[in-house]
């Protein structure tokens, strides 16, 4: 998709941005659970986790559920959403997962990057602000 931004209204820019950074965001939010719950994170050996199963390599970062419920998403501003894990429910280890813990046995698992690369903002942006002008919006 190609989106050409010339001549652009202020009119258009304050309709169309709030709809297409939040609906992005709803977006965005399924993609990224949808990465955690992906099994592809290398992980060395197997280990038996709190809810009871046993999981080799490659793995989701599902355990118990905690960190996939801990995500939220805020809309901080016109032109900025959040997304933060951790918080809640005890959830305090969002870091060691995404960053990984050196010298142990604790590798990075990165779900941002893979959710970003599945749901590009800038085809988004193109394809949903031709929708939102072709309807009137």
């Amino acid at each position: 998709a190609r989106l050409n931004i010339t001549n652009l209204k202020t009119e258009d820019l304050i309709r169309r941005l709030p709809k297409i950074l939040t609906d992005y965001g709803s977006a965005l939010d399924k993609q990224l659970k949808e990465e955690i719950k992906t099994e592809r994170y290398s992980w060395p050996g197997e280990t038996r986790r709190r809810n009871g199963s046993t999981v080799g390599s490659p793995r989701d970062i599902v355990d118990t559920g905690a960190f996939l419920r801990s995500q939220r998403r805020k809309r901080v501003n016109l032109t900025t959403i959040r997304f933060e894990w951790g918080g809640s429910g005890g959830v305090t280890y969002a870091g060691y997962i995404y960053q990984g813990i050196p010298g142990k046995a604790y590798p990075a698992r990165d779900w941002i990057k893979p959710a970003l690369e599945a749901l590009p903002i800038g085809p988004y942006f193109a394809r949903e602000w031709s929708r939102l002008s072709r309807g009137g919006l």
